[in-house]
This record gives C-alpha cells, sequence and structure tokens, in this order.
C-alpha cells in the first residue's frame, strides 16, 4: 500500500474514528484501525466489537493494499505533522512509513487480515430521520442511562429504547426512553408516517454518545437511518452503526401516563433552574436534596448544610391539588429544566411519590424523578 493525501483530509478522518476503537481490550486489535485504499480513495475502519464507522476520502493511490495501525497513536502523530501532503507507505505489512518534509516516522501494523469484518447491511431500507430531531431526543434522555460503571443496574437500562407507535389520533410518532431506576426520561417525535419498528431496539450507551459526537460535526447530508433491527449514521464520508442490546426494556407506559399524576404545578422551568443551582453551591455530596414545599400560589426552595448554612427562595407558581413537602436530587430537576423554555409543568402523585416534569415543545418530553427519603 501507497498513497498520497492532505494532513487536513487524514486527521480529520482519524478523529472522527476515535471513539469507535477499544483502549482496554484483550484483543489488541481492537485498539488499531484498518487503512484500505479502494479505487481512487483511503477507507479508515474502525470497531470495538459494539460500534462500527468507516470514513472515506478521495487521495493519490499509488498502490493498493490495506494495513491496521495503532489508532490513537496514529492520529497524535499525523496531529503534529505539517500542514502538507503525506506519504504513507507499508513495508512487507510489518511498517508503516510517513513521509513529510524532513519527518520519516515508521509505525509498527498488524496483519489487516486479521481486522474484524466490518460490513453496513440494509442501509438502502429503513426510515431516514433528520439530526435536528434525533440529536434532541439522545441530549433529553442520555443522562439517564446508568453508566457502566454502576453494576447493579439490569443490562438492558444500559441502553435507551427507540421505539414507535400511533397515538389515540392515528398519528405516528417515534420515542426514546431511559432510566437508572431513581428517573426516567421520554422523548417522543411526532412523524409523518407511522414507522413500523416491532417491539423497538435497545441503543447501548456509548454508542449513542458516537453518534451524537458525529451528529454534532454538522456534516452537510447527514442523517440517521432507522430499521427494525438497526440505527445508522449515514453521511456522504461517513458510515457508522452501532451493536444493538438484545433484551426486553422494562414497560414505561403506566410510569408517565399523566392521570397518575393529579396534582401539578405551573412554573418558570429557568427561575427554578437558578435557584436550584444556587441549592447545589449550599448542599454536601452526602446529603445532596433539596426540599420542595408546593403552596398555592408559590414554591418554596430550601437547601441546608450544617456545615456551611442554608437557602430558602419562594418562586411564583401556579399550584393545583394538595400542598405538598417533598424532597428531591436538585441536579435530576435541573438535568430537564436546561432543556425547557417558558414554564414547565411539574406533575405530582402525593407526599411520597414522584415527580414528572414536562415540556410540550417540539419534542415532546417527560422526566419522572423519585423522591429522596431519609
Amino acid at each position: 500500500m501507497k498513497c498520497n493525501i492532505q494532513k487536513a483530509i487524514l486527521q480529520n478522518m482519524l478523529a472522527k474514528v476515535q471513539g469507535f476503537t477499544e483502549k482496554k481490550s484483550t484483543l489488541p486489535i481492537l485498539s488499531h484501525v484498518l487503512l484500505e485504499t479502494v479505487g481512487d480513495s483511503l477507507h479508515v475502519k474502525a470497531t470495538d466489537l459494539h460500534t462500527s464507522i468507516q470514513v472515506k476520502s478521495p487521495c493519490d493511490v499509488l498502490q493498493p493494499g490495506a494495513c491496521a495501525i495503532n489508532g490513537k497513536s496514529f492520529y497524535d502523530i499525523i496531529r503534529e505533522l505539517p500542514d502538507q501532503v503525506l506519504e504513507i507507505s507499508i513495508e512487507d505489512n510489518a511498517r508503516a512509513h510517513i513521509s513529510v518534509e524532513n519527518n520519516k516516522i515508521k509505525m509498527n501494523v498488524m496483519d489487516p487480515e486479521e481486522y474484524p469484518m466490518i460490513e453496513f447491511t440494509d442501509i438502502d431500507k429503513g426510515y431516514t430521520v433528520d439530526l435536528s430531531v434525533m440529536k434532541p431526543m439522545i441530549e433529553r434522555t442520555i443522562f439517564s442511562i446508568p453508566a457502566s460503571s454502576e453494576s447493579d443496574s439490569k443490562y438492558t437500562l444500559g441502553g435507551a429504547l427507540l421505539t414507535s407507535g400511533k397515538d389515540a389520533t392515528g398519528k405516528g410518532y417515534i420515542e426514546m426512553v431511559s432510566t437508572d431506576t431513581r428517573r426516567l426520561s421520554v422523548v417522543r417525535y411526532f412523524t409523518e408516517d407511522y414507522i413500523d419498528m416491532g417491539g423497538g431496539i435497545i441503543v447501548p450507551r456509548k454508542g449513542l454518545q458516537e453518534l451524537k459526537r458525529l451528529m454534532d460535526n454538522r456534516e452537510e447530508d447527514s442523517r440517521i437511518l432507522l430499521t427494525r433491527d438497526s440505527i445508522f449514521f449515514i453521511s456522504p464520508d461517513t458510515t457508522a452503526t452501532v451493536r444493538l442490546i438484545d433484551g426486553k426494556f422494562p414497560d414505561y407506559q403506566s410510569v408517565v401516563s399523566l392521570d397518575a399524576f393529579p396534582i401539578y404545578t405551573r412554573i418558570n422551568a429557568q427561575e427554578l433552574h437558578s435557584v436550584l443551582k444556587v441549592c447545589i453551591a449550599m448542599v454536601s455530596d452526602i446529603s445532596n436534596c433539596v426540599k420542595f414545599s408546593f403552596k398555592k400560589e408559590k414554591t418554596i426552595v430550601f437547601a441546608s448544610n450544617p456545615d456551611q448554612g442554608e437557602v430558602e427562595t419562594p418562586i411564583h407558581a401556579e399550584h393545583h391539588g394538595q400542598e405538598l413537602e417533598i424532597n428531591f436530587n436538585p441536579r435530576y430537576f435541573m438535568d430537564c429544566l436546561s432543556f425547557i423554555e417558558g414554564d414547565t409543568e411539574i406533575r405530582l402523585k402525593g407526599p411520597q411519590g414522584p415527580c414528572m416534569i414536562t415540556d410540550n415543545g417540539i419534542t415532546e418530553s417527560k422526566w419522572v424523578i423519585m423522591p429522596m427519603r431519609f
């Protein structure tokens, strides 16, 4: 293999694939990326066996071939080289030579035949979702997916359920749901057509993070493609997919029924968000709860710390139903409120039950938060 390619182009390609490699695997090949010439273009592929990506770009191919090279080291080196055309060649499938100006770099490579097969099937089928829909759906649910370190969580809770359906009027929608058992996030977006996704798919947390990172690049003509058993990111030069979690997501429909929350308070979301930021500065890591007093014409937010003091702030609100006092984790509230403009409704079951925060914007969102007890 031998080719010439502009440094900035190769650096951008390598930056895209970094999150798709596996740095701590017992399989060394998974920390590598596959460089492969196809016709008059260079393909860079990466996989950790759960997420996979291929990025391609035109280049000057002098000799076809392929090699597997350590993804992070290669990226770190390319990033520091002069912004000129690089010459990359492979010697006996053992070393890569990178040349530009006075820089002559040799890097060990692995046999490309050992690299896991990366295939993208069914990308000509499925339903296309615009990034302006999928990106906010991920942002509004990913924080309530438990991290892999939380080993007490069920395996299927390590991702978000992406499902579809019809509402009472027959209008189609797609819905993303996540929970860490202490809170639950549901985001719905109405679609022009009904999408048949069967029982839905469960997308792992890391996969959502990588898809969101690709969406953040705002490439032209990029889109998300949904099929009955896959999710893809597709742009003119990039294709990525995520291996889904096999299992059944817990039934959540009854948890987010509005009828289950008869008491509600209408309050300005950003004002409450600002007050909670002050409360977080006051509370300790051990006792990180805030008391909410829901009264007829105001909500009083109270936080205390024996070592520092206390803060109490009333906020104008419109309350309907029984007056209540409940303790909640303020960070859980702030995660939701940061996405809401104007007023929100905080719906309640009773003095011991959870609350539900709603946002009826373009992307309809509901968040259920469990109370904190002592």
